[in-house]
């Protein structure tokens, strides 16, 4: 694999010399000052948590650049000898297949994903990247999945659940929310698991999964998730 990266970019691959630990470590203490940079900023930035994945990388481009800037000669002196890069990018992602279940589902490396369900049944092509899955059906793109990994000590399964892919099975038969073993993943946020807290103490449990699916339906068919919670 390395050499055809090596080829596509057309490359001259080379190897450290054996024994001699300071040609790993010309690679590795950079890596790590930029590591400690990453850090420092969290820590100076007073929390871990981002709102997105987007706000997370823009602190890690930040930190990249003051390193990039303490090099500016060397890194102007390298682009005169770069090449032009080749017309067709190197894939940066796995092929995999996988078929559509009955109940809208495939399997990824051990994580459940909900899919539309105008696909059950159909084998898709998969490509999965380090952030997302796309779906492919005779070579049009029909689904675009965020990535999950398991997490936790012992946990070898996890699920990936979006309520929009499976609103309109579940309002031809919303008992079946009742019995759902992820019914918990179907709500999307804590407001609406409050919601369905509070429909069950008011209404039977029929009458509640009935009320909780029409708001999950119009919520997906109408795009407006926070609107149908608040009414």
């Amino acid at each position: 694999m390395y050499d055809d990266l090596c080829h596509h970019y057309r490359m001259q691959p080379t190897r450290n010399n054996t024994s001699i630990a300071h040609e790993n470590g010309s690679i590795e203490s950079p890596h790590g000052h930029l590591k400690n940079r990453i850090e420092q900023a969290l820590l100076l930035r007073g929390s871990y948590e981002f709102s997105s994945i987007a706000e997370y990388q823009a602190l890690i481009n930040q930190a990249v650049d003051r390193l990039n800037a303490q090099h500016t000669e060397k890194i102007e002196a390298e682009k005169a000898y770069l090449q032009p890069l080749p017309q067709g990018r190197v894939a940066d992602y796995e092929i995999l297949t996988a078929r559509v279940s009955c109940h809208s589902t495939i399997d990824v490396r051990c994580v459940l994903y909900t899919v539309p369900a105008r696909l059950i049944g159909r084998q898709l092509e998969l490509h999965l990247y380090h952030d997302r899955i796309v779906g492919y059906l005779h070579r049009q793109q029909v689904v675009e999945l965020p990535r999950i990994r398991t997490s936790g000590t012992g946990k070898r399964r996890a699920r990936c659940i979006n309520y929009r892919h499976v609103a309109e099975g579940l309002r031809r038969k919303p008992r079946a929310f009742l019995y759902c073993t992820w019914q918990q993943d179907l709500l999307p946020n804590e407001q609406w698991q409050h919601l369905w807290q509070q429909m069950k103490t008011q209404f039977d449990l029929d009458t509640a999964a009935v009320l909780m699916v029409e708001s999950l339906y119009i919520a997906a068919a109408d795009d407006k998730e926070s609107q149908v919670a608040e009414y």
